[in-house]
C-alpha cells in the first residue's frame, strides 16, 4: 500500500493555458435540461400574451443545425390582435373610417390556432387555422357588404401569419443570446468560483 499526495488548485490558480482548457472542459456547465425556463416561463407568461397570441406550448431546437429554431403552439388570439388588423386595413391608399371599422368588428366572426407540425422546431413549423366569416346573417341579404367583408379574408389570414413568424424569430434570438450568455468564458468561470471547485495541475475536475 502507499499513499499518494495530489496538489490540488482552485480555478484562479491554474496557468492561463489549464483555465481556457478547464472552460472549454466545462463550456456547458451553466445549460442542463432547465437553462431556458427563465426564457420561455416569460415568453408563455408575458411576452407572446402582450403580442395577442394565447400560447399553450413552447418548442425550440438550437443553436447550429439546419432546421433549428423556435415555434409556440397557440388556441386563440386577443381582441387588440384583431383591432389592429381592422385599424391597419386600406382601401387604395386610405385607413377605413371608425364607423367602418366597427362594422366589421361587429360583423365578422374569428376563430385562430396553431399546433406544431413535422421534425423541426422554428416559426414555418406551425400548422395555422385561421377562419374569418361573416357572423351576423341579417348581411347575407347585403350582398356587396357581406361580400366586402369576406374579401379581407386572405389578408387576415397573412397578417396573423406574419405576425406569429416575427414573435418566433423573436423569442429564438432570446433564447441564443441567452445560451450564448451563459455558456461565454465569464459565465462559465463564475459558476467554478460559486461552486468552489478544485483541480489537478492538469484541468482535471477533482
Amino acid at each position: 500500500m502507499r499513499t499518494v499526495e495530489l496538489k490540488l488548485y482552485k480555478f484562479d490558480e491554474l496557468s492561463k493555458e489549464v483555465q481556457d482548457k478547464v472552460l472549454s472542459k466545462n463550456r456547458d456547465i451553466n445549460v442542463d435540461d432547465e437553462w431556458h425556463e427563465p426564457v420561455t416561463d416569460d415568453w408563455m407568461d408575458e411576452i407572446i400574451p402582450s403580442k395577442g397570441f394565447n400560447p399553450k406550448q413552447i418548442y425550440f431546437s438550437g443553436f447550429w443545425s439546419q432546421g433549428d429554431g423556435a415555434m409556440f403552439e397557440y388556441d386563440s388570439i386577443s381582441d387588440d390582435l384583431l383591432k389592429e388588423f381592422v385599424d391597419n386595413i386600406l382601401i387604395g391608399t386610405e385607413h377605413l373610417s371608425p364607423m367602418r371599422k366597427q362594422w366589421i368588428l361587429n360583423n365578422i366572426y374569428v376563430s385562430v390556432s396553431g399546433t406544431h407540425r413535422g421534425r423541426y422546431c422554428h416559426e414555418k413549423s406551425c400548422s395555422h387555422s385561421i377562419y374569418w366569416e361573416v357572423s351576423n346573417t341579417d348581411i347575407n341579404y347585403l350582398p356587396n357588404f357581406s361580400q366586402w367583408l369576406e374579401s379581407f379574408a386572405d389578408d387576415f389570414e397573412a397578417f396573423i401569419v406574419d405576425k406569429y413568424e416575427d414573435i418566433c424569430q423573436e423569442l429564438y434570438k432570446t433564447l441564443e443570446e441567452s445560451y450564448d450568455y451563459l455558456t461565454d468564458d465569464r459565465q462559465v468561470a463564475e459558476t467554478l468560483y460559486a461552486n468552489d471547485y478544485d483541480f489537478t495541475e492538469d484541468g482535471d475536475m477533482y
